[in-house]
């Protein structure tokens, strides 16, 4: 219900009351919609438990993304500072924050927390930082021999596992399920190992329910599941309604042969229920009622048993009576349609290959743990899963788990909608054993209506369930809140009256169904304010998208809702935002094309793949490893650095197919054919490639392919001022596969595609371009919601499904169905379990597609833009494309679609589509011979120190310059694993990793005893920057970071810059020194001594055009020194 003025503040008070329940020490789950400020609220809950603790890390904030725990992180200390200040602030929840703080810093005082000083006391980790560090301790873990890196791309190691798996089937023992597979799969071997692939890369999803496959319990799970959808249709089909319908399907059964499926219904005497012994009854049922697309029925015919005679029309005037009270009510014919997607509970057959796909699927994730050893890398799957592993070995709880109860008295939950089950097991572990009244408490927030990860296992009804039955030991008390502070009044009620009939009515959390939580506005109306659509139509009778001209109206009109914002209203904040990243494709290339001094921030949404650099950079590649490759040797000569023109081109290649181009290169005869300029341009690339061929297999592929861009003059063709950072990232992939062992050219090609372009660090973040989910957790003055017509590409198929069904009083029961390949599909004539659960992950999909828009809706603080285009049908009516978000919206913005309003009419030109016949290639060529500063042979120039210089640096003998070295390496994890994983390694806990350290210096040869005391000096180091504020700042998520960046020179070698980010628009570099220094020392004289050095690095920036600050770090002392560069 969405209240009205006189229950508005009933709702309010509600609010204030849930806020202020919510700060008492007990458990609480809390339901807070969006803009409702629950980041202000889990501050202040952190700063009530303050008081109550012996130490700060008695206390643990969970978050899901890096983001959201810096935002908290950072919102606990402002208000920390500001309670500090002294000057409490005038709004009534600051208030409450500021008091809150007071006390905290009260409480910090007295048991010498310094927290102020300290702030990293402050326990506050992301979901994979606390399962990182977690897996950290366990013993499991050290198999690697030391920790092992955290890979964000495994696909190599899933594709290596998934082929290894399969190569078992010569195996006598081991190989019988591989080959009872097969067989099963029609001895389909490449789409087996596809489905291995993806099966691997979710298999938290189900590596857990693989081990535990009852089939007695399947099957009780599966009638559980059959037996609850039968009772939602009781709801529309009641035992009254039933009576009626008696006497008319006895009668059409009559009519019918014995094989019709109506026959059934001969003898139906008594109300069908909803056990599952009356599931033929009810298909029969659904037979008479629907048509077979699945709607009701609107011809009453003889086909149906009702034929035209008189003695049928009473029995046709009853039915018709009874269709048309069911197409009054909004679910029924839903409802009815589900009857036919239901299986028969009894699935025996497949329970043999059931199991011999779960040893399979065993032991491809047994190859993937070899895989992953092998390299010494793992992905975040396995770091949560050794995380868990960590807590709980089987039922008995681990020795670490105990050392964590007894740690851990508060847990904090943000984003619980978005949990999975495994990481709901993981808190279950963590509070397993707490009691009532303990003093321990567990407090989750979230909204289930923004509950959209599905595609990451997360499961909102575990957000139901909790709140019902709690979390493991732990029963939690619900609590709700009421209030938006984000957006205006006009947008509120737009999203509570248009999202009340998207939503489904009532919650169903085996579904992923989600109710409809109403929410009330708090701020005041602004000028300008609303909800506007902007249709568009075109005529079309298929259900593909909209045409390209379509789109490119579309991306004219939404440049054109831009600059009116930013003329009425300058500093408005805008944000496209859109379900997936090619519905940005047209207007990314419309801005690129005709409005370049338009600047946008696009976060993930450009494809490196399609950036002109890094595809010729991949056609060097491709060529550099395969001479007989014309297509990408023919692209080498076109690409800028050699630019030959199509005349030259043919000139050189037009009467020769079988030759390859670099022979056609070496023809004298066939030189002198080409222009002059031709002549030059094409000896360049072939004395280039000759001898980058000559030095195949010498060097890594990465430094062999970056040298020969660099002397075909590469560096020379970047245009625009992100093409460094696409150019480091390409050369980055090559070095993490080569590091893999597989790199092949098409290998990198796949990989490149799953890589984006760095979003333009000089663009004015005022205008934002993002997908949905990426802009989770914002908010912006106006938001354009383009492509509401683009549909979804469907889920990938899986090689099995595993469905756990939760039960009365909460007991869960496991159902597995396995994958039916294409020619065992068309021989069957029933609905098999895997055809069920895969519709009814299909309808979370659906129920997930709205709370995705939902998300959309609501980041808007002031006015919200609708673009869609519907097309015309025969008639000239609009029609919305199934399965689209405008399809959703359609019952409240279809009046908006008519003729008058249709913006493709403001944009004639734009209804020319272009014609191929009419292109003219534009040959892009390098002019000049000036290679940028940035990529110079002599950009890293080593400077030769002064005799003053050589005077202020200590000398350093070789185990100093080693411990600066480990000093480097940790540094480096640090950085790139995020502080939060290493909160743990503060003060003494260092000490801790001495051993290793110890082991390292043996290693390089020094004595024991030398060893041991350079561990210890190395420890005092890494404590003493994490320490300090400085170095946890230089360490800190920042935009752009790098840690030890290595660049490469022909003739300065390799340079490795230590750290560099942007912060606040401006470039830092900083060099760490590991050098003895006191504080009482002249830090800033001592840093000026290595100017030349941060002046050389600085120059390798300086095309980004931002403000460039170089520093240096000096890790004894934990100070960060500015060295101001001319």
């Amino acid at each position: 219900m969405i209240p009205r003025d006189s229950h508005l503040s009933a709702a309010l008070a509600l609010d204030a009351s849930h806020r202020e329940r919510a700060l008492a020490l007990e458990s609480f789950i809390v339901e807070a919609p969006a803009g409702a400020g629950k980041t202000e609220l889990l501050t202040q809950r952190f700063l009530k438990l303050l008081q109550t603790v012996q130490a700060p890390e008695e206390i643990i904030a969970i978050t899901f993304t890096n983001k959201a725990a810096s935002e908290m992180r950072a919102r606990i200390l402002d208000s920390l500072l500001l309670a500090a200040g002294g000057i409490p602030p005038e709004a009534t929840h600051k208030k409450i924050t500021y008091d809150l703080g007071q006390q905290a810093l009260q409480r910090s005082a007295a048991l010498q927390w310094q927290l102020l000083e300290s702030p990293s006391r402050l326990r506050i980790y992301t979901i994979d930082s606390l399962c990182a560090n977690l897996a950290r301790q366990m013993p499991l873990m050290s198999r690697f021999g030391t920790q092992p890196a955290v890979t964000e791309d495994a696909w190599t190691y899933y594709r290596e596992a998934a082929n290894l798996a399969l190569q078992a089937m010569d195996e006598p023992i081991l190989g019988e399920p591989v080959r009872l597979v097969l067989r099963y799969m029609d001895n389909d071997q490449y789409k087996l190992e596809t489905l291995l692939v993806s099966m691997l890369a979710k298999r938290e999803q189900w590596l857990h329910l693989s081990q535990s496959s009852d089939p007695m319990s399947g099957q009780s799970a599966l009638t559980y599941l059959i037996e609850s959808e039968l009772a939602q249709v009781l709801a529309v089909m009641p035992a009254r309604l039933q009576q009626v319908l008696m006497p008319i399907a006895r009668y059409a059964a009559s009519q019918l042969t014995p094989a019709h499926l109506l026959s059934t219904l001969g003898d139906w005497q008594t109300p069908l229920t909803a056990n599952i012994e009356d599931l033929p009854s009810w298909r029969a049922l659904a037979e008479l009622l629907l048509t077979s697309t699945g709607g009701l029925r609107k011809r009453l015919d003889k086909n149906m048993g009702l034929p035209a005679t008189d003695e049928a029309k009473p029995y046709k005037e009853a039915l018709t009576e009874i269709l048309n009270g069911l197409a009054q009510q909004s679910d029924a014919e839903k409802l009815l349609a589900r009857i036919r997607l239901l299986p028969d509970a009894d699935h025996d057959e497949d329970q043999a290959i059931i199991a011999a796909l779960s040893q399979l699927l065993n032991i491809a994730a047994a190859q993937l743990w070899l895989c992953f050893q092998a390299q010494n890398e793992v992905d975040f799957v396995e770091v949560a899963q050794r995380a868990l592993k960590a807590l709980l070995e089987g039922e008995e709880v681990t020795e670490l788990a105990m050392r964590l109860d007894y740690r851990i008295q508060h847990l904090l939950v943000d984003e619980f909608q978005d949990t999975s089950p495994m990481q709901t097991d993981l808190l279950k572990a963590l509070t397993r054993g707490w009691q009532v009244g303990d003093g321990r408490t567990l407090f989750a927030v979230g909204d289930p209506m923004q509950s959209i990860y599905r595609f990451r296992k997360a499961n909102v009804g575990l957000f139901l369930n909790a709140a019902q039955y709690g979390i493991g030991d732990i029963a939690l008390t619900p609590l709700k809140l009421w209030r938006n502070n984000r957006s205006c009044p006009p947008v509120v009620d737009w999203i509570n009256q248009t999202f009340q009939g998207i939503l489904p009515a009532h919650d169903a959390p085996q579904q992923g169904a989600i109710a409809y939580r109403p929410f009330v506005a708090t701020r005041a109306d602004a000028s300008g304010a609303g909800v506007f659509v902007h249709p568009l139509l075109h005529p079309s009778n298929t259900e593909d998208e909209a045409p390209a001209n379509i789109r490119h109206t579309e991306a004219e009109h939404i440049i054109r809702i831009i600059q009116q914002t930013r003329a009425t209203h300058p500093e408005a904040t805008i944000a496209v935002l859109v379900r997936a990243r090619k519905h940005l494709h047209a207007l990314v290339s419309e801005i690129r094309r005709n409005h370049r001094t338009l600047s946008f921030q696009a976060v993930e949404i450009e494809e490196l793949a399609n950036r002109q650099i890094v595809q010729d950079l991949l056609t060097l590649t491709y060529a550099l490893h395969q001479q007989a490759d014309r297509v990408h040797w023919l692209a080498l000569l076109r690409a800028p650095w050699c630019g030959l023109t199509l005349a030259d081109l043919h000139a050189l290649v037009g009467r020769d197919s079988h030759q390859s181009i670099l022979s056609l290169l070496q023809d004298a005869q066939r030189l002198s054919q080409l222009s002059a300029d031709g002549q030059q341009r094409a000896r360049h690339v072939r004395e280039v490639m000759q001898t980058a061929l000559q030095w195949r297999g010498r060097s890594p592929v990465s430094r062999w392919v970056h040298n020969t861009w660099l002397r075909l003059g590469g560096a020379q063709c970047l245009w625009h001022k992100n093409d460094v950072q696409d150019v480091q990232a390409f050369f980055a992939r090559i070095a993490a596969l080569e590091q893999q062992g597989q790199f092949n050219p098409q290998a990198l090609a796949d990989d490149v595609q799953k890589l984006y372009a760095a979003p333009d660090a000089t663009a004015d973040a005022s205008l934002q371009f993002m997908t949905i989910h990426k802009s989770k957790g914002l908010e912006f003055d106006t938001v354009i919601l383009p492509g509401l017509d683009g549909g979804n590409p469907p889920d990938d198929a899986k090689l099995v499904i595993w469905e756990e069904v939760t039960m009365a009083h909460s007991r869960t029961a496991l159902v597995a169905a396995p994958f039916v390949p294409t020619a065992r599909k068309r021989a069957q004539t029933t609905v098999t379990a895997y055809d069920y659960l895969n519709d009814l992950d299909k309808t979370r999909a659906a129920y997930e597609d709205a709370r995705v828009l939902y998300v959309a809706a609501t980041r808007a603080e002031r006015q919200l833009h609708l673009l869609g285009a519907a097309k015309l049908d025969k008639n000239g009516d609009p029609q919305a494309r199934k399965n689209t978000f405008l399809q959703l919206l359609w019952p409240t913005i279809q009046p908006c679609f008519t003729a008058e309003n249709d913006i493709v009419r403001r944009y004639p030109g734009a209804q020319q589509v272009a014609d191929i016949r009419q292109f003219v290639p534009r040959l892009i060529r390098v002019r000049n011979a000036q290679t940028p500063a940035l990529l110079q042979d002599s950009a890293l120039t080593t400077h030769t120190l002064t005799q003053s210089t050589t005077e202020a640096i200590r000398p350093l003998h070789q185990l100093e310059a080693d411990m600066g070295t480990l000093a480097h390496l940790y540094l480096q994890l640090i950085a790139e694993q995020g502080l939060d994983a290493w909160q743990q390694h503060e003060k003494t806990a260092f000490f801790g990793l001495q051993a290793a350290m110890q082991r390292w210096f043996k290693q390089s040869g020094y004595p024991r005893d030398e060893a041991t005391q350079a561990a210890v000096q190395v420890a005092h180091l890494l404590n003493t920057t994490l320490q300090s504020a400085d170095g946890r700042w230089v360490l800190a998520p920042h935009a752009q970071a790098s840690a030890e960046l290595a660049i490469e020179q022909l003739s300065a070698g390799k340079k490795v810059i230590d750290r560099t980010f942007v912060a606040d628009g401006v470039r830092w570099i900083v060099d760490y020194k590991s050098m003895p220094v006191s504080k009482e020392e002249n830090l800033t004289q001592l840093a000026r001594a290595f100017k030349p050095q941060l002046a050389d690095y600085a120059r390798l920036f300086s095309a980004e055009g931002l403000p460039i600050q170089t520093a240096i770090l000096f890790l004894s002392v934990g100070k960060l020194v500015p060295v101001e560069i001319d």
